[in-house]
């Protein structure tokens, strides 16, 4: 029996040294790949930085002359990390970083394919809304001087739907723009998903997780959750909505009981701030200021510093000199673009950020929720750099600083506005912010849960038309302007928009979320004001917080990340939400019982969805 322990002890000692073996071995390798991918992106921001100042980042991302090099090292990671065991691994960060280091390849373990294919379907995307090859409506009558020139979607054709009142100009535009596009739409698009498909199988993991980069059924069923919160008050909105357009327009374009057409829809979204808007009878423009003239003293880098002092007042140091001369790109003052929209470059710890020369209200919280990155990269860069993803959380913390920064408490005290607004100015503000906001989290979600069931192959390109618009129907009430053709793809520009980074998910979450932390920072700064009304600035109560959380990257699982803010966290919310706009919401609830409107729609009867045999009429 002696003997017999003996050699049972000696094999145990063996087995665990065995264990350690590779524990060391895979920590060994762990620590080296993150050395290696670091210097890959620090390679990456040096290059991004010296090339030509006049095009955006992402394109010359495309072109840097060293990516391919850098492509098939991170492939390298990749594989080598799923040679790895993981149930013979026993820390548990050890096996969590080789879980994230299988993914660093991305669709680079496409080889060839993703320079030659899917590069360029990506830009082929992106230049959909920019191509000018849109024939202006009537020939050109409605344009200054009469100009037949063709349109681009972007900023042209958007600009026309921002100030026309005339339906059939907006319809024809939205119909032309996807007529136009429809097989190019089509062909990139689907390539993009594919290409997703075959590099989850390469890399041997689940697709979602790819392209989300968390785990995407939990967060799937946290935005149902939260847009079975929202429906109630989403449904009050649109039947005000409808309203309001059935009486400009008549039974004939907007039936009073079923889905708002799309392309009023986009109307009400984009003209919610213009004089005319459905509000005009409610809560005339006039009442509020001209918020461009809050800034119109300040310089477009003045703004950026404005921005950065914001975060600076929470307890964050100031943004190094080398930030500022290597980091921050001026714009090119020779030909300034009015069209021109701030980007941010992100490759932690190295966050590239353009502003604009031109200078409005606008782009001021713009910066300011653009350098929720920037601090957020500084917060992590610590970290092994296969952490340094962070569940795209920095999006919600720049809504939280925008909802503050944008307050009328925050303007007052900046001194950059001069006069309190009034409470009838307060609510047409409110209304207005209610109209960009509520309308717009369905239509994240519809295209959240479009690209979620095609890459799953819940769908296809053929049948993907019609389960768009079932959705469409189903959780905003709209519908398409006319019966659609079978081949028709009818996503908006803006879908493709960062269609790679999964943009549509990323404003879903950081409006709800963002309304989350931003009630959780007034608490925290002891705000006694309405919430809606709330500026947190100066709070190191609030900063603390959110060093605590940004300092975790993806080292914790995302409610463990998200809870060093929400202490109480059961995941997505959009009470928080209602609480800020329920001076809204029972300004509706009261004009809805005294015009008996009907909340819901009955089904749509256009020809372009996929038809359920339940569904009547969606109603609370």
């Amino acid at each position: 029996m002696g003997l017999l322990l003996l050699l049972v002890l000696i094999a145990g000692i063996g087995c665990a040294t065995a264990a350690a073996n590779i524990d060391l071995e895979a920590k060994t390798f762990v620590n080296q790949s993150s050395d290696r991918y670091y210097r890959f992106y620090n390679e990456i921001a040096a290059e991004t930085y010296s090339a030509n100042n006049e095009e955006d980042f992402d394109a010359l991302f495309s072109k840097l002359n060293n990516v391919k090099r850098i492509a098939e090292e991170l492939v390298s990671i990749s594989r080598q990390a799923a040679t790895y065991d993981l149930d013979r691994i026993r820390s548990p960060q050890t096996k969590m970083a080789l879980q994230e280091l299988r993914t660093a390849g991305d669709l680079f373990v496409l080889g060839d394919d993703y320079f030659s294919s899917v590069q360029m379907n990506l830009a082929a995307l992106q230049t959909l809304s920019t191509d000018k090859d849109i024939e202006p409506y009537l020939g050109g009558a409605n344009m200054p001087n009469e100009d037949d020139s063709p349109l681009a979607y972007f900023p042209d054709i958007q600009k026309i739907v921002q100030s026309s009142k005339d339906a059939d100009e907006l319809k024809y535009y939205w119909e032309a723009w996807r007529d136009k596009n429809q097989l190019w739409a089509s062909l990139n698009f689907y390539t993009i998903v594919q290409s997703y498909q075959r590099a989850a199988k390469i890399l041997e993991v689940p697709v979602h997780k790819l392209w989300y980069r968390y785990d995407s059924q939990e967060m799937l069923q946290q935005m149902e959750q939260a847009m079975t919160e929202l429906r109630p008050a989403y449904q009050q909105l649109h039947a005000f909505v409808r309203q309001e357009l059935h009486k400009k327009y008549g039974s004939d374009v907007v039936n009073l009981n079923g889905p708002i057409p799309d392309h009023l829809f986009q109307q009400v979204l984009e003209q919610a701030w213009a004089s005319g808007s459905i509000l005009e009878d409610y809560y005339p423009r006039a009442q509020l200021p001209e918020f461009d003239e809050y800034v119109s003293h300040l310089t477009a880098k003045t703004m950026v510093n404005e921005s950065e002092n914001f975060y600076t007042s929470l307890g964050f140091e100031p943004l190094s000199a080398e930030f500022h001369k290597n980091q921050l790109k001026e714009p090119n003052q020779d030909s300034p673009n009015d069209d021109c929209r701030p980007s941010i470059f992100d490759l932690t710890p190295h966050v590239y950020l353009m502003y604009c020369e031109k200078v409005s209200f606008r782009k001021l919280m713009q910066y300011h929720s653009h350098m929720a990155r920037v601090y957020y990269a500084q917060q992590k860069s610590h970290l092994p750099s296969y952490y340094f993803k962070a569940y795209n959380l920095e999006f919600a913390v720049g809504e939280a600083v925008v909802l503050s920064a944008s307050s009328p408490a925050h303007l007052t005290g900046r001194r950059l506005a001069k006069e309190v607004l009034s409470e009838t100015a307060l609510m047409s503000r409110l209304f207005r912010m209610a109209i960009h906001t509520i309308l717009s989290i369905p239509l994240y979600y519809v295209h959240t849960k479009v690209m979620h069931d095609l890459l799953n192959d819940t769908v296809d390109m053929d049948t993907v038309n019609k389960h768009y618009w079932r959705l469409m129907e189903q959780h905003a009430g709209i519908e398409a302007p006319s019966d659609r053709s079978e081949g028709a793809i009818d996503f908006p520009y803006k879908f493709y928009v960062n269609i790679d980074q999964s943009f549509q998910t990323q404003k879903f979450i950081s409006e709800v979320l963002g309304y989350q932390f931003y009630r959780e920072f007034c608490k925290k700064s002891y705000n006694r004001g309405p919430l809606h009304n709330c500026d947190f600035y100066g709070s190191l109560a609030v900063g603390n917080d959110l060093k605590a959380m940004m300092s975790l990257g993806s080292t914790k699982p995302w409610k463990q990340v998200v809870g060093k803010i929400l202490p109480n966290n059961t995941g997505l919310s959009s009470l928080a939400l209602l609480e800020y706009y329920q001076p809204v919401l029972d300004w509706l609830n009261k004009y809805n019982k005294d015009a008996n409107s009907k909340i819901g729609w009955t089904a749509s009867k256009k020809k372009n969805r996929l038809r359920t045999s339940n569904e009547e009429i969606y109603k609370i």
